[in-house]
């Protein structure tokens, strides 16, 4: 059985970065549905599923690109900054939809890319 990846990597090669994150977005959505169907259709929760078994993965590449696409822009004048933390509060909800996706370590990534944001703001370091 073919492996099936969240986003296509053609999705993601194109537009804004704007445009990259929302494509990113949508897709840990899709990936968030299916692994939660995948969960309630499983009738043993005792066996864990096998990586042979895996049908879905989420494009990790596609993130980390955007990723250090967004870590590369200018920070120079207060809106720069301002733009800069709006696009990693973004990054950091998709990280969210994944750890919802019964991926729970993400959450010190998803706590790094929100204080991160904040400093850029000039903000508390909360979540």
């Amino acid at each position: 059985m073919a492996l099936t990846f969240y986003p296509h990597p053609d999705d993601t090669q194109k537009g804004t970065i704007e445009d990259r994150i929302e494509v990113l977005m949508d897709a840990a959505e899709r990936f968030k549905a299916v692994i939660l169907e995948e969960k309630n259709v499983g009738s043993d929760e005792s066996k864990r599923p096998l990586p042979r078994d895996q049908v879905i993965a989420y494009n990790w590449e596609e993130v980390s690109r955007v990723l250090r696409l967004v870590r590369e822009l200018p920070e120079g004048t207060p809106a720069d900054k301002l733009k800069k933390a709006g696009l990693l509060n973004r990054l950091a909800e998709i990280y969210e939809v994944l750890r919802a996706a019964k991926m729970s370590k993400l959450e010190a990534v998803r706590l790094a890319l929100i204080s991160e944001a904040n400093q850029l703001r000039g903000g508390p370091n909360v979540a």
